[in-house]
């Protein structure tokens, strides 16, 4: 298309994307655009939206196709809000996530999932184009809608581990919506966050294996400067008067001999300070009472004069109580 560099600019910004209206407001009529969607030289996404090519749509260009669809009220949300904020996530959701004000009635569109908020005005990031909702407010609503507990602590304490945000201010902005699903679920995920916790892994130990073992309370994500070139990494869990580290390794999208190497270097460098290391993956989830056995001995071997309470009459920590 060879327009003018004030609509050039526009289609640039808007990743090719343009509406009829906007198309109208610099001098394109109905019937030039008629013209050239017969002509393969744009084509139409949905009713007066247009893009100024006809290959496959990449993401970015759906995405405000979609809000050109529905806005200018529209706000980004969801998942789709946490893929432009650069969230790393699981997020094969390709499904376009908008926010309409509540008293708004549309008509749905292919690809496209519309919820609708009373107070969106209040909800939004400034200065973002196209508009969308605040971080938090796309990692709670995200998460509220998760199946299972795990996703749902995945999602918000993965946002916490990269530093995009903070359990409190997540806690802070739970508070201002309180129709949100599944709050309650939520709530406790992010208080455990404000513990230290930042991962899923990380919330099944201390619920399951410290607290309901009635272990002594372990300090989490404990910056210590390695030896090696003055490398800070940090400790997930360690009880510091009896010189043991607790590390929870989910390997997660992470290059298996990077992290082995990693995990090496970290157990190497706990050695040389006297600190004894016990490492444990997913095998917490279904094997909770193993691992606090595992931990209460090693506890007791450097100090530890009490005992863990049994949860149930079956529980591998009973021959060490008493």
């Amino acid at each position: 298309m060879a327009e003018g560099g004030a609509f050039v600019e526009l289609r640039r910004r808007q990743r090719g994307t343009f509406s009829r209206s906007q198309a109208l407001a610099h001098g394109i009529t109905d019937k030039v655009l008629g013209r050239r969607c017969w002509a393969l030289q744009i084509q139409r996404v949905y009713p007066g939206v247009y893009v100024d090519f006809t290959s496959p749509l990449p993401w970015g260009t759906r995405v405000w196709a979609a809000w050109l669809a529905y806005g200018p009220e529209a706000a980004l949300a969801g998942q789709t809000a946490l893929r432009q904020y650069g969230v790393e996530g699981r997020w094969i959701d390709d499904t376009i996530h908008l926010a309409l004000p509540h008293s708004r009635r549309v008509d749905s569109r292919p690809g496209v999932v519309v919820s609708r908020h009373r107070d969106l005005p209040a909800q939004l990031q400034g200065s973002r184009e196209p508009p969308m909702v605040r971080l938090e407010v796309a990692l709670l609503t995200t998460a509220s809608t998760a199946a299972d507990v795990s996703r749902k602590a995945a999602i918000l304490l993965d946002a916490c581990r990269q530093r995009r945000t903070t359990p409190a201010r997540l806690i802070g902005e739970l508070d201002a919506l309180p129709k949100l699903p599944t709050r309650r679920v939520l709530r406790q995920i992010l208080l455990d966050g404000v513990e230290g916790v930042q991962s899923f892994l990380e919330q099944v130990y201390l619920r399951r294996v410290e607290r309901l073992h009635r272990l002594p309370p372990g300090t989490r994500q404990v910056r210590v400067e390695s030896a090696d070139e003055g490398q800070v990494v940090y400790r997930d869990v360690e009880y510091t008067p009896y010189d043991l580290i607790v590390e929870l390794d989910g390997r997660a999208g992470h290059s298996e001999s990077l992290s082995r190497w990693r995990d090496m270097g970290r157990n190497n460098s706990a050695a040389l300070s006297g600190k004894v290391t016990l490492r444990f993956g997913y095998q917490l989830v279904a094997h909770p009472c193993e691992a606090a056995a595992q931990v209460a001995a090693a506890l007791r071997l450097r100090g530890w004069s009490r005992s863990p309470h049994p949860c149930s009459p079956t529980c591998p920590t009973l021959p060490l109580a008493g």
